[in-house]
């Protein structure tokens, strides 16, 4: 059985800025989640810029074929069928065939997302949900 650890939330700026942030892990009793079976390809499918963003599109928009997010990010769709490859085989998202089976729809797995932009695979928690505005009063700066 997984020990209990402390994931890491990672909040997500209107900018596309990243900042993260220690929180507690779930308590056991509410849910168990297996990590990843390959925790090092699992993280390097999360540590491309292009993969962020296109885990970030299927939060807010659900499930998605290559072409369409290959049109709301302005690239290629042999690059970003490449990446979505690369996501899947590393247990990030799921494939899932379309109504005619012609074309895959990827998501990430419904155990995976207990509330809309938490994503907790077990070994790792992120929080993609807007952040609350926080302002900082500046340094003084001394003379």
């Amino acid at each position: 059985m997984p020990r209990e650890m402390s994931g890491m939330s990672t909040s997500t700026s209107s900018t596309g800025s990243t900042a993260g942030t220690l929180t507690p892990a779930a308590s056991p009793a509410a849910r168990v989640v297996s990590p990843p079976p390959n925790a090092p390809s699992f993280f390097a499918a999360l540590g491309n810029p292009l993969r962020w963003q296109m885990l970030k599109l299927m939060v807010q928009h659900g499930p998605l074929c290559a072409s369409q997010m290959a049109t709301m990010l302005k690239r290629d769709f042999d690059g970003v069928s490449k990446h979505l490859r690369v996501m899947r085989k590393a247990g990030v998202v799921r494939a899932n065939p379309g109504d005619d089976r012609r074309l895959l729809f990827f998501s990430i797995p419904t155990v995976n997302q207990p509330e809309p932009g938490l994503l907790d695979y077990g070994t790792v928690r992120l929080d993609l949900r807007a952040p609350a505005v926080v302002e900082e009063t500046p340094l003084a700066v001394r003379a």
